[in-house]
């Protein structure tokens, strides 16, 4: 029962720091009717023995280091039982000052000295009246305006972390006198000159009334549209499957699926388990083509089969190849019409593997073999690997040999937030027009780095190509990139390339000189939908990339689409060298909201200067070019080509095509 009344008059103590004007809970009166303190907030409260215990606001150590307040329901304590009284009260502070009406909660306040084992009686709870507010003079308001009630987050129980209550009515500022009238620094009762501006011995500032200020309050915010629920509700009831397209062959473990797995294989131990799952995965190509290249013209329709097989181990390894079967040494399985008289098929059937390569990580490795997490991160590679660096400008090819990385690094020193360093060898199959695309005649030993500091992207690449035929081609490849975007409105990336170290006279050598790339976007009002951009570029001497497979294009590859090849017609092209030259491409570029359709226009030229022996454009070039494609469906697409095309000293070209792609 106790405990019952205990709840009820936490209830009330709470009811009346809502509905009054004061924010402490409540006032305590003694028996002749004084106001002796108001009753501070309850910030913890402890219910022991059917008492209501609640802490008192900061005293002197030496006088009342050992008390505590303590409420009865009873209004008794452990050795005293007073009368209570009821009903109304008016009572007079110890000073002139009239206290507003009180009426009494029916508990009492006692002051227990736990060092002299007695209680002392301080009065009976009350709660004050809502009365308008007093004028009151203030201190500079420095307030912190609270725009909704605190709410508490735990309603476990009643009496913890009940923190002061604020109504938008209360705000926090310095402390209030009541005009001629303080705390005093023992009992708390009003005293008669100063201000409580800190807290003290017996004087503890607390919130005061202020008058009411109209634009201390905000109007009920209005939508800026129609308020639609469903919309909110669409978040969490409105979703749907999204259809995906699944690989050709998919054994054992399914990829990307939902539902539970089988449990993993701990071979050498449950960490970093076989996992083992087998796809088959890739595209097929078909498209016509209608063209006029090198004076001739070239008509065809062309088919080509790529084809990804990947048998992934574990979480990190796996063993991964790629083939074109329909292909061979960039020639395409095709029905071949140039000759209206003369229509033949040719078979460019090749089953080899153009890449075939391990990839794993050596700290994953070496922890599942001792059982532990992995101590370190190392990745690497070996086999016929696929490298491609600076969006395949710097180097698009698959070599024989090794490769490894020592990625997530960060340096303070050199303010640098990411970076990640690769090292590569290759041993064969290094092709590059520098050895005159003979895949055995050159080494290579190189580094990339991947920097994001200061602003932006930083790619910096180092390699060194050795000559194995004795011919003196060796020599030396560097790049360096730097990406970011400006002022919001364009993205910018400039590259440059470079090659130095070969001998000989310089009109025979094949790889000296570089290339200086500038590819701008504009960022627009729609920026994933309207993307104007401007790509230009100089050249001099005879910039190579370190490798270029030769399906991969030129080295101007990434210019515009105007020097971009279909890699399945022989759509033509300008010039993609960049020797002794220089120009650029102007476009723009429109996807639709859901990226569904594509549709780009685009004018490129380019130009000779210096030597000619050291330039393979023959001279002046200029080109107009389009595309559109789109989708049919989540697996399949259709695009069409179209350039012209205007030569000095050469033969026109213009290009017409139409492909279908199926993805699986």
């Amino acid at each position: 029962m106790q405990r019952s009344l205990l709840m009820i008059l936490g209830l009330i103590l709470l009811a009346c720091s809502l509905a009054g004007f004061n924010p402490y809970l409540s006032h305590v009166i003694a028996d002749d009717g004084v106001l002796i303190r108001p009753l501070p907030p309850i910030q913890s409260a402890v219910i022991d023995d059917d008492l209501l215990t609640v802490p008192l606001p900061p005293v002197e150590p030496s006088s009342r280091s050992s008390s505590q307040l303590i409420i009865s329901p009873s209004g008794q304590s452990s050795s005293q039982a007073p009368s209570q009284s009821s009903g109304q009260v008016s009572v007079q502070a110890s000073g002139t000052k009239s206290v507003p009406p009180m009426t009494p909660t029916g508990a009492w306040l006692w002051e227990s000295h736990s060092s002299q084992q007695t209680d002392t009686k301080l009065g009976q709870v009350y709660c004050p009246q809502p009365v308008p507010p007093p004028t009151v003079a203030v201190a500079p308001p420095q307030r912190s305006v609270y725009e909704t009630p605190w709410v508490p987050q735990n309603f476990g129980s009643l009496f913890e972390n009940i923190p002061p209550m604020q109504s938008r009515q209360w705000r926090h500022q310095q402390p209030t006198r009541i005009q001629g009238h303080e705390p005093n620094s023992i009992s708390g009762t009003v005293g008669a000159e100063g201000a409580c501006n800190k807290p003290t011995a017996g004087c503890v500032p607390s919130a005061s009334p202020v008058p009411y200020q109209a634009y201390d309050f905000r109007g009920t915010p209005a939508p800026a549209e129609h308020y639609m629920p469903e919309m909110d509700i669409a978040t969490y009831y409105g979703k749907y499957f999204v259809p995906t397209q699944r690989p050709w062959v998919e054994w054992w473990r399914p990829f990307y699926t939902g539902g539970m797995y089988d449990p993993a294989i701990p071979v050498f131990s449950d960490v970093n388990p076989l996992t083992p799952h087998f796809l088959v995965y890739g595209d097929y190509r078909a498209g016509v083509g209608v063209h006029h290249s090198k004076g001739k013209p070239v008509r065809s329709v062309a088919n080509r089969l790529n084809l990804d097989l990947d048998l992934r181990l574990t979480g990190t390894e796996r063993i991964h190849a790629f083939t074109g079967p329909l292909d061979n040494n960039n020639q395409f399985t095709r029905l071949d019409f140039s000759d209206s008289r003369n229509v033949r098929f040719e078979s460019e059937l090749d089953f080899q593997f153009d890449t075939l390569f391990f990839e794993g990580d050596l700290g994953a490795m070496t922890g599942g073999l001792a059982g532990v997490d992995a101590p370190f991160d190392l990745p690497f590679t070996f086999g016929q690997i696929p490298l491609l660096y600076q969006n395949g400008i710097w180097m698009e090819d698959a070599i024989t040999g090794v490769a490894f990385g020592f990625p997530w690094r960060n340096s303070r020193a050199l303010n640098w937030s990411n970076y990640d360093v690769t090292f590569f060898a290759g041993f064969n199959q290094v092709t590059s027009p520098a050895f005159e695309n003979n895949n055995q005649a050159a080494q290579v030993f190189g580094t990339a780095w991947f920097i994001e500091a200061y602003d932006g992207y930083i790619e910096a690449d180092y390699a060194f190509l050795s000559d194995q035929d004795g011919l003196e081609r060796s020599y030396h490849n560097m790049a360096l990139a730097y990406t970011r975007r400006y002022f919001t409105k364009f993205s910018n990336s400039i590259r440059v390339l470079g090659n130095i170290g070969q001998e000989g006279a310089r009109t025979d050598r094949t790889a000296d000189g570089f290339l200086l790339l500038c590819e701008n976007s504009l960022i627009s009002y729609s920026p994933s939908n309207v993307v104007p951009y401007f790509n230009a570029f100089l050249g001099y001497g005879r910039p190579q990339s370190v490798a270029r497979a030769a399906g991969a294009g030129g080295i101007l590859r990434n210019t515009g689409i105007n020097f971009e090849s279909d890699l399945l017609t022989g759509y033509p092209t300008l010039d993609t060298t960049g020797s002794n030259s220089y120009g650029g491409a102007v476009g723009l570029n429109l996807l639709t909201a859901d990226f569904r359709r594509q549709l780009a226009f685009e004018f490129a030229a380019l130009d000779t200067y210096g030597d000619p022996v050291l330039s393979s454009a023959p001279g002046a070039q200029y080109a107009i070019g389009t595309r559109w494609q789109r989708t049919l469906n989540n697996w399949t697409l259709v695009r069409v080509d179209l350039m012209n095309a205007w030569l000095d000293n050469a033969s026109d070209l213009y290009g017409t095509r139409c492909e279908f792609r199926w993805k699986f």
